[in-house]
């Protein structure tokens, strides 16, 4: 629901936000202003927000609006509010990275954030981003303070659900963008390896260095991750693991026909009974509006977690020359897997998480295993809200596509969200 208390919409959608804007009927300024507010009071119950620059929003802002007087709206995305986790940098904000203190204070923005930017959009804080040191605690959960809110993008996904920002990004190495999307009631969107440059991000991440983190949205609805993926996508000439390849609208992906499997677990690893019946429904979905259900057969979860944690402990330099290797040749063996069994669906439904939210404890690499297998395998992933358990806690699922399909996700999880309501 929308609070009109300030004459600005705050969680309302995006579209309705942006027309006022585009029509001159509410300044960036005043939309500015008005999301700060809600953010500082969000802040205020979930500790979510790493740091505030309100002077530099506001004068960032009021450059919008005198451009606005002399032209018209600035791009896409005029005026818009936006949050950005901790991990990317924004020109002028501080940085932590993963090390829980202030590092570095940027004078560059990130490639994703200097194409936001340029596009008209407004940062207006930094989130807060989960490490190896975090505290359990230390986001607590929009709905439920007693719950863990997720990591490592955790910060994002507990502000845009709260409503206090229209889109967030994040970085999703594993599951980071998609599993505290999903315990906190939002959409998240891991695009295709090597679609959206990381340039900028801290810690530095490469496609040779590590093949498997992508920057990524946030947002209530997933029209607005599709608004936003091809302002953030593409070459930009540093990053040189992103290949030139066209990103196609969601309206152009064929659903009818196309044929999709659904997983729920394997041995040693089910997801809970009401995640279980949340991905049966979205089969549901899926099957009514044309699509066939197919069998699944390659290994999956067992085996995403094992090279997943081999791949922690080659980067804490764990691991001697030959067990790098090994690592290596089972990674390239469980992609190839993927491909001859992706090569007779086009998407694959899980849940996004074993269970929802728990109360407060470590997050752990068990947590991901639905979410490892489409980062090693550099697909895209999105986790779309499928209601709600028992104790009222969020529940998400998760499709995931042919690499470079994003457009077919996408359109397949608008399906979902819409049957969902």
């Amino acid at each position: 629901m929308a609070d009109m208390s300030s004459g600005v919409p705050v969680g309302g959608p995006v579209d309705d936000l942006l027309g006022l804007l585009r029509r001159g009927q509410v300044s960036a300024s005043e939309v500015a202003a008005a999301h700060l507010a809600a953010l500082r009071q969000a802040d205020a119950q979930t500790n979510a927000v790493a740091f505030f620059e309100d002077d530099r929003v506001l004068a960032d802002a009021a450059r919008l609006d005198r451009a606005f007087a002399d032209g018209g709206a600035v791009g896409p995305l005029h005026g818009l509010p936006v949050t950005v986790k901790d991990w990317i940098d924004v020109a002028g904000f501080p940085c932590a990275g993963d090390t829980g203190e202030v590092r570095r204070r940027p004078r560059r923005d990130a490639t994703v954030v200097a194409r936001l930017r340029g596009a008209g959009a407004v940062v207006l804080a930094k989130t807060q981003a989960w490490g190896p040191d975090s505290e359990p605690g230390l986001v607590r959960h929009p709905a439920d303070p007693a719950r863990t809110a997720g990591g490592s993008s955790t910060g994002e996904a507990v502000v845009v659900a709260a409503g206090a920002s229209p889109l967030g990004f994040g970085s999703d190495s594993g599951g980071s963008i998609r599993l505290p999307a999903a315990w906190c009631g939002t959409c998240g969107l891991k695009p295709t390896t090597g679609r959206v440059p990381t340039t900028g991000h801290f810690p530095r991440v490469g496609a040779l260095s590590d093949g498997r983190t992508q920057i990524g949205p946030l947002a209530r609805r997933v029209a607005d991750l599709e608004r936003v993926l091809p302002i953030i996508a593409g070459p930009d000439w540093q990053d040189a693991g992103v290949a030139p390849v066209p990103l196609r609208p969601a309206s152009e992906a064929e659903l009818a026909g196309a044929r999709f499997a659904a997983v729920t677990g394997e041995p040693g690893w089910a997801a809970a009974s009401p995640l279980a019946a949340a991905v049966e429904r979205a089969a549901d979905v899926l099957e009514g509006a044309g699509l066939a259900r197919a069998a699944w057969t390659a290994p999956w979860l067992a085996e995403a977690l094992h090279i997943t944690r081999r791949y922690w402990a080659r980067i804490r330099c764990e691991l001697s020359g030959e067990e790098t290797e090994r690592l290596l040749t089972d990674w390239d063996s469980f992609r190839r897997h993927y491909l001859m069994a992706a090569e007779h669906i086009e998407l694959l439904l899980t849940p996004t998480t074993q269970d929802t939210a728990p109360l407060h404890r470590p997050v752990t690499g068990d947590d991901f295993v639905f979410t490892l297998p489409a980062s090693l395998t550099g697909s895209p992933a999105v986790t779309v809200p499928a209601g709600r358990d028992s104790s009222g806690m969020p529940i998400g699922v998760q499709l995931v596509g042919r690499p470079w399909e994003d457009h077919r996700v996408l359109a397949a999880a608008r399906l979902l969200e819409a049957a969902a309501g």
